[in-house]
């Protein structure tokens, strides 16, 4: 029997995210929000994403802990997220309703680790082989499995042999970012890499975009 995917979103979710009180709740449309806790400020009204994204990011949680990958499961389902098929296209705004709580509830630590376990659990092209082919690759995987009209961007450039800049400027957790980078890197070096955040700007302090130093020694 086929699996019919199950989308919606309650009033108590809505006010969750907004603090809102009950009938101030009621009066609005009922689409969740998330634009307040993020930086990055495109519109994400007509923002999707492919179902196997939040699979991989259930997957990511389980590497964390089975702790991890029942909240992250139980939170989609409370968002209104309950079954996910691969290539049908979800509101994007529920994902990263639940990637937000979840580090606000259990830290940046976490959530980094999340977003480097992501990589173990998604299928990247047999041509890549090197790091800064790989980081570059971000970009176009992004925009394949996400659509809208301002999801954002990954911008990678190299700066030497072993080492380059990313910006992310998206609305995803610049937490989940900085560990998913650490995680692709690490996927095609063959020694340690490091990621640090530079410049001035940083999207947890509301700025539009994050830039982060990738070297892999």
């Amino acid at each position: 029997m086929t699996t019919i995917p199950t989308v919606f979103v309650t009033t108590s979710w809505f006010k969750r995210l907004v603090g809102l009180s009950d009938e101030e709740a009621q009066s609005g449309d009922g689409s969740p929000v998330v634009a307040d806790r993020i930086g990055f400020d495109g519109s994400l009204e007509d923002a999707e994403v492919i179902g196997r994204s939040p699979q991989s990011y259930i997957a990511a949680g389980e590497s964390v802990s089975s702790f991890v990958g029942k909240q992250i499961t139980s939170k989609l389902a409370e968002y209104g997220l309950e079954e996910i098929e691969p290539d049908e296209w979800y509101p994007l705004e529920i994902p990263l309703a639940m990637l937000y709580d979840m580090r606000d509830e259990y830290g940046g630590v976490r959530m980094r680790n999340m977003g480097q376990n992501v990589p173990e659990h998604v299928e990247f092209p047999p041509e890549l082989s090197e790091v800064d082919e790989a980081l570059a690759s971000i970009d176009a995987a992004y925009h394949q499995n996400h659509r809208g009209s301002e999801i954002g961007s990954y911008e990678f450039e190299t700066e030497g042999p072993n080492e380059g800049v990313m910006i992310c400027e998206n609305p995803y957790p610049c937490e989940f970012d900085k560990g998913l980078i650490k995680g692709v890197a690490k996927k095609f070096a063959n020694n340690p890499v490091t990621v640090e955040e530079v410049g001035d700007q940083c999207r947890s302090d509301g700025d539009q975009h994050c830039e982060y130093h990738v070297e892999w020694i």
